[in-house]
């Protein structure tokens, strides 16, 4: 069983959203179908538990923009003293 949820958006484009049981990083990864026949899925973003984190700083929201193959965000969820974090930093 596939563990996928797709959304076809107004303009035709579709979402998916795609569990990765993955041991060390598991979490959610969000995809824009391809269009085209040649086409490959794109990675918009993802939420994964990085277990090689600190303890209470584990999970971590990456995303990504069209014209990178490189991560233009990747940053821990929690503030050092464990609540959300509030400011956007942006890596790079």
């Amino acid at each position: 069983m596939k563990n996928n949820l797709t959304k076809k958006l107004p303009n035709g484009l579709v979402l998916t959203a795609e569990l990765n049981n993955d041991p060390v990083y598991p979490g959610i990864q969000i995809s824009l179908k391809g269009t085209g026949p040649d086409s490959t899925d794109e990675i918009l973003c993802f939420v994964e538990f990085n277990s090689e984190k600190p303890k209470g700083k584990e999970l971590c929201i990456c995303a990504y923009t069209h014209d990178q193959d490189d991560p233009v965000y990747y940053a821990g969820y929690h503030n050092d003293d464990g609540t959300p974090s509030s400011t956007i930093n942006s890596q790079g």
